[in-house]
């Protein structure tokens, strides 16, 4: 894809604060998370350069994108904005590292496994941050294969910094380093 197509690519835009659930698709799809305009990650030593994406005339910061092969309502709501996911939702687990929360082991069977999420109340507040300076711009795809080269295409294109994993980008890798450092 060339960078005029990611461009162009239309999402529908989700306020967690202000949108229900039922709002998203219970489809596969890609998804970008931004800032709202008065909102700022959590400060650490690092601050990362974000890229914005427009829609409808405004501008908002990235800071993550993401897909999920079967249902946005399940990925991106139920796992990433509600409950006590930390320990399956990259994004959760990357801004509570960055606000400082302690991690615990999600296993209470197996707690030296390795497996972590946060305390029930800072889930909790974790949540109700996300709700109140989060967005979430959503487009749901027919073709799963699709989804995974869009996803690639939006990590090159607005180098996001909570993306870890296949984020190659020199922008911004000082401050990757650092998180995966909080995430530990």
């Amino acid at each position: 894809m060339k960078d005029e197509t990611i461009k162009n690519l239309v999402f529908k835009r989700l306020n967690p604060e202000k949108n229900l659930l039922e709002s998203l698709p219970d489809s596969p799809g890609n998804y970008i998370v931004a800032l709202k305009n008065s909102a700022k990650l959590p400060e650490v030593r690092i601050n990362p350069v974000l890229s914005q994406y427009h829609y409808n005339g405004c501008y908002y910061d990235i800071i993550y994108t993401g897909i999920s092969k079967i249902s946005l309502r399940n990925r991106d709501y139920k796992q990433h904005f509600v409950g006590n996911n930390s320990g399956v939702s990259t994004l959760r687990k990357s801004l509570g590292s960055l606000m400082g929360f302690k991690k615990i082991p999600r296993d209470k069977n197996n707690p030296s496994n390795g497996k972590t999420k946060f305390s029930e109340v800072d889930e909790y507040n974790l949540s109700e941050w996300m709700k109140c300076n989060l967005l979430l711009f959503f487009r749901a795809e027919t073709n799963v294969l699709n989804i995974e080269e869009i996803e690639k295409e939006l990590i090159n294109f607005y180098n996001p910094p909570l993306n870890i994993k296949t984020n190659k980008n020199t922008i911004n890798e000082d401050f990757r380093k650092l998180l995966k450092e909080l995430r530990k």
